[in-house]
């Protein structure tokens, strides 16, 4: 009886002491990752190389010379409209009803048209403007990969949404801008061309109208 309880003891033993030797061999915890590293940072003033560059000042010139020509073809729709009106008065005491309401009408589909031919010149100046610049942008972009694969900068901002810089040389517009007047001299910018005006309406002829008129 003494040896089975001893056995059964034994026994009971090892199973107590199972877990403890199972504990003592669990692997220790594995070691906090390292943290990483920050970033470096540069900045460029997107607007500063639209106007200082080369290819920013070939798009403002041309940009100046089509919004000129804009300008008179607006002012000379204006006078012709204006001189079509002031023609149509004068003549309006010796005109039948019937032919002043034609001129008038005339008039108003003239207006209707420079109307028409005004917004289609602000569009066509305005799509020129936006494909010269996005021509400027996407070279910008292709320059600023550039300059952080070779400096290994791992983040470029614009400058207007950067609150404040304690370095200057994080600043990297000047090289932007220097590598962009080698690359990209010039812009063209296309405008479509002006759509032509409508004839004037003739006025009736004085006498003609005064026959009319009888």
């Amino acid at each position: 009886m003494l040896y089975k309880s001893f056995i059964g003891l034994a026994l009971m033993g090892a199973v107590m002491a199972a877990p403890i030797a199972f504990a003592q061999t669990a692997p220790a915890p594995a070691a906090p990752a390292p943290a990483l590293a920050a970033p470096s940072i540069a900045i460029v003033d997107v607007q500063r190389v639209l106007g200082e560059s080369s290819a920013g000042k070939s798009i403002q010139a041309q940009l100046e010379t089509e919004g000129r020509k804009i300008r008179d073809q607006i002012s000379k729709l204006d006078d012709e409209l204006k001189n079509g009106e002031n023609e149509l008065k004068r003549q309006r005491s010796v005109m039948s009803q019937d032919a002043f309401n034609e001129q008038a009408q005339a008039l108003q589909r003239r207006q209707q048209e420079d109307q028409r031919i005004v917004q289609d010149r602000r569009d066509a100046f305005t799509k020129g403007q936006n494909d010269a610049v996005n021509v400027v942008g996407d070279n910008i972009r292709d320059i600023v990969q550039q300059l952080a694969s070779e400096r290994h900068i791992g983040l470029v901002l614009r400058k207007e949404i950067v609150m404040s810089v304690s370095d200057k040389n994080m600043d990297i517009t000047d090289d932007v801008i220097r590598r962009l007047n080698e690359k990209l001299p010039s812009v063209t910018v296309t405008v479509a061309a002006a759509g032509s005006a409508p004839a004037q309406p003739a006025a009736a002829p004085a006498a003609q109208a005064a026959k009319g008129k009888k």
